[in-house]
């Protein structure tokens, strides 16, 4: 059932992608600052929608990894409070101490 969804979106994506192309078949002028090129408008939607992609997973990802990164130090530090917890579970359990002398007056 999967693969028949999945084969069912990428084949509407096709047809999307083929109908914008055709559709958007003008000639436009892209003018940003210090580059003026023509291209054709579909060209002009593609470029975008690939820069806005690319800006979105820059702006997604550096968050991402930073809390990888403190994930990665937190469970370092929980094995260290694990270990040091084990190792005072294992000690010894001391004996009671001797009752108190009792005082001796000369």
């Amino acid at each position: 059932m999967r693969s028949w969804l999945s084969i069912g979106t990428a084949v509407l994506l096709a047809v999307l992608i083929v109908f914008v192309v055709f559709s958007n078949d003008t000639e436009v002028t892209v003018v940003l600052p210090l580059v003026q090129w023509r291209t054709k408008l579909w060209g002009a939607m593609l470029a975008s929608t690939i820069v806005g992609a690319g800006a979105a997973l820059v702006l997604i990802t550096w968050p991402l990894l930073r809390l990888k990164l403190q994930s990665r130090r937190h469970s370092k530090r929980i094995a260290e409070l694990e270990q040091e917890l084990h190792g005072l579970r294992t000690l010894p359990i001391a004996s009671e101490p001797a009752a108190p002398s009792p005082v001796q007056k000369v």
